[in-house]
């Protein structure tokens, strides 16, 4: 009760705190963005997080400091070769093989395979190999759901969830936050700021059920599920930084980090999400 009336408090004082002002001011500027590649719809949304998986990619790459810059380029230019491909075949509806493998698995297949041997190259261990391989996986899937009819309000949908998730979470952590849920992991995820994101991401989830035409059960289990996802991605990358001993990704976007911090909640949500509506 007492934390209930110091929040009016405790947020104006948040307001002064540099760090919170600079990840409000990015998520403005963000969020300005994707509402334009929103408003473009495709083929630019779809062209533009195709490049934007290259600098996850080279992010990635920088931080597990396997491979040397000449062969990190190779690899991106290889793997982003094949994205761009697969997106040329669902845009023409042009399958690849005759035997019964579409577009999505062949080519994700053959990324996974090319990620893999430079994986082996540089003797990653399996934690590099799961993020890495969820990185290609994601980006193949968004680019699969462009695809879809609806696609760019799925993408919406998605990321209005992820986002509320993210957002209620933090700010549940900060001002009612006591308990944390896996320390040894990450040290800023309590037990109340996430059931916060979760109840908030299942309101938000039936307020907008609308936007890709679902019923009300149906969006509150999508929600939940979106919710679960969305936390366990954010404590996959958090495994992977710890394995190699950084605090954030990048420093590309100020106030959170970098590329990978600000999409990690993104890289289980987007294939569930693909292989739902498929």
């Amino acid at each position: 009760m007492v934390e209930i009336i110091k929040l009016p408090y405790n947020i104006i004082s948040l307001l002064n705190v540099k760090e919170f002002r600079l990840r409000f001011i990015s998520t403005i500027a963000l969020s300005l963005i994707l509402l334009l590649f929103i408003w473009l719809g495709n083929p630019f949304i779809t062209i533009f997080f195709s490049l934007l998986f290259s600098l996850i990619i080279f992010e990635y790459e920088r931080l597990t400091v396997a491979l040397d810059k000449k062969l990190i380029i190779f690899k991106i230019v290889l793997l982003q070769t094949i994205l761009f491909l697969f997106i040329i075949f669902e845009i023409y509806n042009f399958q690849i093989v005759t035997i019964p493998i579409n577009n999505f698995i062949f080519c994700f297949s053959l990324a996974v395979l090319i990620n893999l041997f430079f994986l082996i190259y540089s003797n990653s261990n399996l934690i590099k190999f799961t993020v890495s391989t969820l990185i290609i996986l994601s980006s193949f899937s968004l680019i699969g759901i462009f695809q879809q009819p609806n696609g760019i309000n799925i993408f919406l949908y998605i990321v209005l969830l992820v986002s509320t998730m993210d957002i209620f979470a933090y700010f549940g952590g900060k001002f009612l936050g006591k308990n944390k849920i896996i320390p040894k992991i990450s040290t800023g995820k309590t037990i109340e700021g996430t059931l916060i994101g979760l109840i908030s991401t299942l309101l938000v989830s039936f307020v907008i059920k609308e936007l890709i035409l679902l019923n009300t059960i149906n969006s509150l289990i999508f929600g939940f599920i979106i919710s679960i996802l969305a936390f366990l991605g954010d404590m996959i990358e958090s495994i992977f930084k710890r394995n190699i001993g950084v605090k954030d990704s990048g420093k590309l976007i100020p106030g959170h980090g970098g590329l990978m911090d600000r999409f990690d909640g993104y890289f289980l949500v987007i294939p569930f999400t693909y292989f739902f509506i498929n």
